[in-house]
């Protein structure tokens, strides 16, 4: 379970620590390829993919509700909501 949520000093990465103290980072890059709004869906439907530059950064964050995030990037993209067991299943994915 995530305890805090924080961006790293050069903003390339999402510090998510556990209950245990555990310290897990989702790069910019892998978050805006994972993100769910309606513009990268599309973006992915027509092209297979999300095209990302490779020194994007996290230019803000928002909690949405109790358990969602808005995480803003610097290529212009703030409209996806990342909940909090999609960065779960994201992080779950970075250690297979």
């Amino acid at each position: 379970m995530i305890q805090s949520i924080a961006i790293s000093t050069d903003a390339s990465e999402l510090l998510l620590i556990n209950a245990e103290g555990t310290k897990q980072a989702l790069s910019a890059i892998k978050l805006r390829k994972a993100a769910r709004d309606a513009g990268s869906l599309r973006e992915r439907l027509d092209n297979g993919d999300i095209e990302v530059a490779e020194n994007i950064t996290i230019t803000g964050l928002q909690q949405v509700g109790s358990t969602g995030l808005n995480i803003k990037f610097s290529d212009g993209n703030h409209r996806a909501i990342y909940p909090i067991a999609y960065l779960n299943e994201l992080m779950q994915s970075i250690d297979k």
